[in-house]
C-alpha cells in the first residue's frame, strides 16, 4: 500500500478526530486479517463490488500509522460513555487528498469496531437476526453513496454510531431509536395527549428499501413494543415519534389517498416546527449529492418523483414534519407486572 503524504487539510482532519476522543477504558481495535475482514463485511452487508477496495485501503499500524491512530481515536469516541451524541460528534468526511482510503475510512472504523458492538448486543440478548438486520444498514448506506457519487465510499458515519452503540435496532420494515423527547429542538410540544418533554420515546426511522405498506409498518410497531419491553425493561416507553419529510402534509396534494406514504402519515399526530427539508427529499428520492441538483436531469418515472420536482419548480419547499403515535400494548408474553400502571399513566401538566 502506498503511503499518502500528509496534506494540510489531512492534518487538520486528523486533528479534529483526535480532539473528539473521549475519556474511558476502551480497548483499542486490533488489525484484522483479510479473511476476518471479509467475514465482517458480510455481516455489515458491504456490497460485493466494494470488498476488494475496502481491503486494499484497510490501514494497519505499520503501513498507515496516521490513519490507524485516527481510527483508534474514533473507536474510543464511539464506545465511551462520555462521548457526545452523534449529532454533536465532529467526524467530518475525510479530505479528498486521501482518495479511496478516505472514502472508506469510516467503513474501516466500523469493521474494526464490530467485535465490541456485537459483544454489547450479546449482553443485551438481542437475537442474531435483529443484529444482522440492524448492522446491514452500513451496506445500505454504501449503496446510496454509490448511487449519488458514482463511486465507492461511505459518508453516514455519525448516523451509524447509533447502531454500534446499541441505541437503534431494525425491527422489520422500520428502525427504532431509544431517545428522549426534546421539544425545544423540534419546535414545540406534542400536546396533552402525547409524550412530555424529556420522556423516553422511540424515534422511528424509515430505511430506503421496500414498500412502506401499512401491514409491514403495523407489524414493526407491534414488534417494537415487545422488543424494547423485553430487552430494556428499565426504560418505560409508550410513544413513538417520527421526524421526516414523509410526514409533510403537502404530499396529500400529489399522492392518491390509498398511497402507502399517506397511510403512514395518518398514524402520527403532527406537532412542532416545519423546517425546510428540500435536501432530505432530493437525497432520499433521487440520491443526488447536496447542492448538485439539476431538475432537468432528474427522472420522472413515479408519482412521487414527479411531485417532488414539480413542487420545487413552482418555488415551494418541502418541509420536515414531526409526529407522535402511541405504541401498541405489549403482548402478554412480554408485558411486565407494572404494565397496567404504566398504561394508566397520568399526563404531566404542560
Amino acid at each position: 500500500m502506498t503511503h499518502t503524504p500528509t496534506a494540510p487539510d489531512v492534518e487538520e482532519w486528523l486533528n479534529v478526530l483526535g480532539r473528539q476522543e473521549a475519556a474511558g477504558d476502551i480497548a483499542d481495535p486490533e488489525p484484522v486479517s483479510p479473511d476476518e475482514a471479509r467475514r465482517r463485511m458480510r455481516l455489515l452487508a458491504v456490497p460485493a463490488e466494494d470488498h476488494g477496495r475496502v481491503l486494499a485501503t484497510l490501514p494497519d499500524p505499520a503501513r498507515a500509522p496516521a490513519r490507524w491512530q485516527a481510527l483508534r481515536h474514533c473507536h474510543r469516541a464511539l464506545f465511551s460513555q462520555s462521548a457526545p451524541a452523534p449529532r454533536e460528534t465532529a467526524w467530518p468526511d475525510a479530505p479528498a487528498a486521501l482518495g479511496e482510503a478516505g472514502r472508506y475510512f469510516y467503513v474501516h472504523l466500523y469493521l474494526l469496531a464490530l467485535p465490541l458492538a456485537l459483544e454489547r448486543q450479546r449482553r443485551l440478548g438481542i437475537p442474531d437476526d435483529i443484529v444482522a438486520a440492524t448492522f446491514a444498514d452500513v451496506g445500505a448506506k454504501m449503496i446510496t453513496y454509490r448511487l449519488a457519487h458514482r463511486t465507492g465510499g461511505f459518508d453516514r458515519q455519525r448516523w451509524v454510531m447509533r447502531h454500534f452503540r446499541g441505541t437503534l435496532h431494525r425491527l422489520g420494515r422500520l428502525q427504532f431509536e431509544r431517545t428522549t423527547l426534546d421539544t425545544a429542538a423540534l419546535g414545540g410540544p406534542p400536546g396533552p395527549d402525547g409524550p412530555a418533554d424529556g420522556e423516553r420515546v422511540l424515534s422511528v426511522h424509515i430505511p430506503e428499501d421496500g414498500p412502506l405498506t401499512p401491514a409491514r409498518c403495523a407489524a414493526s410497531l407491534r414488534a417494537a413494543r415487545d422488543f424494547f419491553t423485553q430487552h430494556f425493561p428499565d426504560e418505560t416507553v409508550q410513544f413513538a415519534t417520527c421526524s421526516s419529510w414523509l410526514l409533510d402534509d403537502q404530499l396529500a396534494a400529489y399522492l392518491p389517498p390509498p398511497s402507502n406514504i399517506l397511510h403512514f402519515q395518518r398514524r402520527f399526530t403532527r406537532f412542532g416546527g416545519r423546517p425546510v427539508g428540500d435536501d432530505d427529499v432530493l437525497q432520499f428520492v433521487f440520491h443526488v449529492p447536496l447542492g448538485t441538483t439539476d431538475f432537468d436531469r432528474l427522472p420522472q418515472r413515479t408519482t412521487l418523483q414527479h411531485a417532488v420536482v414539480g413542487h420545487l419548480r413552482a418555488g415551494r419547499h418541502w418541509r420536515l414534519s414531526h409526529g407522535w403515535t402511541p405504541l401498541p400494548a405489549p403482548s402478554k408474553a412480554t408485558a411486565r407486572p407494572e404494565a397496567d400502571a404504566i398504561n394508566s399513566r397520568q399526563t404531566p401538566p404542560s
